[in-house]
């Protein structure tokens, strides 16, 4: 990753609420080795969750909502917001968006970058997101995330997958694609999606096959607490009918800041 000084125009918003607009130099991130809090981002990480529970952040409503923030931190260590042009994501995940800025003010250890012995101007990006630092233990090291698990085995889940897979393979087809569903909070499989090589009738009448299979899942948790997970399975069908699972994979999506929880 490049840590060269180039030149930037920013549009920044100051954290009292009014906008400047400013031409700078300035790094576009960290360099490697440097920290941007005190204490590093295992220390930023417990602050973080102190602040939530000390005032009493509640989470969002919808618990994947996260936004990361990004931050000038300023020669002298002061900060300022860097103005975020993507209205679609904010709007979409406008909670977490106001969360972030609740938390960021009460941060006050921030520490500026280094370019040969010489402070400068650099920018820090946070990733915040509600459930995880509402949830979090006071140190989040320790928080323990466990995935989904089928009742009656993995295998055996992919095993029924597979058939469903196979009744729908023609002789001397080749075919590929990547079932997604939702494992939620109840361990209800929902929000069945099919990419690949298979036409929408098929795709149809096999998530309506998919959404029959028995078998109750222990939802996915965050030290305790149940929460919606998506599981992605990709497979790849040969032609002479052999259907090969390739693996079973989660996208939890943690709440991580440059290095994430460790």
């Amino acid at each position: 990753m490049s840590t060269m000084i180039y030149r930037v125009i920013l549009f920044i918003s100051i954290l009292s609420g009014n906008q400047v607009f400013a031409q700078r130099d300035v790094l576009d991130q960290y360099p490697i080795g440097q920290d941007f809090y005190a204490g590093g981002i295992n220390e930023l990480n417990k602050e973080l969750v102190k602040i939530v529970k000390e005032h009493k952040f509640l989470p969002c409503e919808n618990i994947s909502e996260e936004y990361t923030v990004q931050i000038l931190v300023n020669e002298n260590s002061t900060i300022n917001y860097v103005k975020d042009f993507d209205s679609v994501n904010i709007q979409r995940n406008k909670c977490a968006f106001d969360f972030s800025r609740k938390l960021i003010p009460y941060l006050k250890r921030w520490m500026p970058a280094k370019k040969q012995d010489k402070f400068v101007a650099a920018i820090a990006k946070i990733g915040i997101k509600p459930f995880y630092l509402y949830y979090s233990k006071d140190d989040p090291r320790k928080n323990e995330t466990k995935n989904p698990v089928y009742s009656k085995g993995m295998e055996d889940f992919g095993s029924e997958v597979s058939s469903i897979f196979q009744a729908k393979i023609n002789k001397n087809e080749d075919k590929r694609t990547v079932l997604t569903f939702v494992v939620n909070e109840k361990g209800e499989m929902e929000d069945f999606k099919i990419d690949g090589d298979y036409t929408a009738s098929d795709k149809n009448s096999m998530i309506k096959a998919l959404s029959r299979i028995k078998g109750k899942w222990q939802p996915a948790t965050f030290n305790g607490i149940p929460f919606k997970t998506r599981l992605r399975q990709p497979l790849r069908q040969n032609f002479d009918i052999q259907t090969q699972v390739e693996g079973l994979s989660t996208s939890t999506n943690q709440n991580k800041y440059n290095n994430g929880y460790r």
